[in-house]
């Protein structure tokens, strides 16, 4: 029983070590204001994963927008103008202050209108009523989470019988994973030059540990929880592959690119670097 409690405690303590250590490095980011530009920048190779992903998601989320919306681990709410633009009530919630204050100062038009509203909170103990919302999307969260059991009780939670839930998550069959990790001797000794020559807060992101998923394992953890697959698909494919997409950056977004908008990714999903699936609550 001792070692049992001990071990619960524990465990506890390094949820909270890894909910610090994420909200540091999302609030030296926001103060940057380096997030929203992966969104809204020149596509490069960096910010390709995000913007791709991005377009997948409002396309995933297009049929269902009716409603409230709920975005959990808004960032600097780069989601704020598709919920809003559909005439969706919007509400973005985020551990990282800063990213907070971000979204509230890039969106303040929005807020004053009361068509958004931001709030610093905890995803694994939400502050809304169950069944308080429609539609509900949770893009990069869930690979921060050592455990995300609470996070998901919560969300089944919040969303009304009937809602849907988008999630994504890294693609743990990607191909590329094996590249990187044969690489990584060699990108480990290189990284601090790497820091200095970037200058940008956004290089700190790989210091935090990501955890991926595959799709059965997230079909299947969302199957028990109640929800229904509804769609899927998949973003981002290496099919030049780590380190290569470095040094050719444009030829692996073009390839990418012509993948994506020919809906080939299910023929190409060991390539592709994140999925993403929309689900409904029975």
């Amino acid at each position: 029983m001792v070692n049992f409690l001990r071990c619960t405690i524990d465990k506890e303590a390094n949820v909270k070590d890894r909910k610090h250590e994420v909200t540091q490095v999302f609030d030296n980011i926001a103060s940057k204001s380096s997030w929203e530009k992966l969104y809204l920048g020149r596509i490069d190779r960096v910010s390709y994963n995000f913007a791709s992903r991005q377009r997948t998601v409002e396309e995933l989320l297009e049929p269902y927008a009716v409603g409230k919306a709920l975005d959990i681990g808004c960032g600097s709410g780069d989601l704020a103008v598709f919920y809003t633009g559909k005439g969706m009530g919007y509400t973005g919630v985020d551990l990282s202050s800063s990213m907070i204050e971000r979204a509230n100062s890039k969106y303040a038009g929005l807020v004053r209108e009361g068509r958004a509203d931001f709030k610093v909170a905890d995803c694994e103990n939400l502050p809304f009523n169950d069944g308080e919302f429609d539609v509900l999307s949770a893009v990069a969260l869930i690979e921060y989470l050592p455990d995300p059991s609470k996070t998901l009780d919560e969300i089944c939670r919040v969303i009304k019988t009937g809602g849907h839930v988008l999630i994504t998550v890294p693609n743990k069959k990607c191909i590329n994973n094996l590249f990187r990790a044969i690489f990584k001797p060699v990108t480990n000794l290189l990284f601090p030059l790497y820091i200095r020559m970037k200058k940008s807060p956004l290089a700190l992101m790989r210091n935090v540990k990501h955890y991926s998923y595959s799709q059965k394992e997230i079909d299947l953890i969302m199957k028990g929880r109640g929800f229904q697959k509804i769609d899927d698909r998949y973003t981002n494919f290496h099919i030049i592959p780590h380190p290569l997409d470095h040094l050719i950056p444009k030829t692996y977004i073009k390839i990418s690119e012509e993948i994506d908008i020919n809906k080939l990714d299910k023929a190409y999903r060991n390539w592709a670097a994140n999925y993403i699936a929309i689900y409904r609550k029975h």
